[in-house]
């Protein structure tokens, strides 16, 4: 059974992550300090050390839950049988972006906040490490999707191919990331021009 204690330790947590995320999202991470996080979640600057060690602790709390539901669907489209390369990668495309669209101002924090490299082989933090393995997700897909017909490809080749895509995908999730129409009209009408897009790279990777 919960304590009454127990329950204001999560409540207070809960605050501080909320309090976390939306300065994050609004003064970028690296700027918002841990003072500044306790102020918005009514916590002393003291205190707060108790509920998290530091921002990067918070950072992943926010974060991980998130990113590995939009792995766990990444891998669901991947997985499925008898799919051609190109229809598993436009679907993981998909999911991908609206995960990023329905997540509004937070997609930063998600995957841009004391982010590394993708092909960091050993990033310091959990969060990083799950983001770099869904690029290694979509790159995977990607290079199955253009590897048909098209042999001989680099691990640089395709490194670069996966960064290409990964322009191309927040190109299109920062054009509508403050959007007001709802976001089902919104995909419902630009989805059939965001494949094509996608459709048209893969042909240009095919060719170099």
């Amino acid at each position: 059974m919960t304590t009454r204690r127990q329950q204001l330790t999560e409540e207070m947590k809960a605050a501080i992550r909320a309090a976390a995320a939306a300065l994050f999202a609004e003064k970028g991470y690296s700027a918002v300090t841990m003072r500044e996080i306790a102020k918005a979640a009514g916590c002393s600057h003291t205190a707060i050390y108790l509920y998290f060690k530091n921002k990067e602790e918070l950072l992943q709390q926010i974060a991980i839950p998130s990113l590995l539901t939009l792995e766990q669907k990444l891998l669901d489209e991947i997985t499925k049988p008898d799919t051609a390369a190109l229809a598993k990668l436009l679907a993981v495309c998909s999911e991908y972006v609206l995960f990023s669209l329905t997540s509004g101002s937070l997609q930063t924090v998600l995957f841009m906040s004391a982010s590394v490299r993708v092909d960091d082989p050993q990033p310091e933090l959990e969060v990083n490490v799950i983001r770099n393995r869904l690029f290694a997700h979509i790159m995977k897909v990607l290079h199955s999707a253009v590897i048909e017909g098209a042999e001989g490809r680099t691990q640089e080749a395709a490194l670069n191919n996966g960064r290409i895509l990964f322009y191309y995908l927040q190109g299109f999730i920062g054009t509508y990331s403050n959007h007001s129409e709802p976001t089902d009209e919104l995909l419902k009408r630009t989805m059939p021009i965001f494949k094509q897009g996608i459709q048209t790279l893969i042909r240009g990777m095919k060719e170099h």
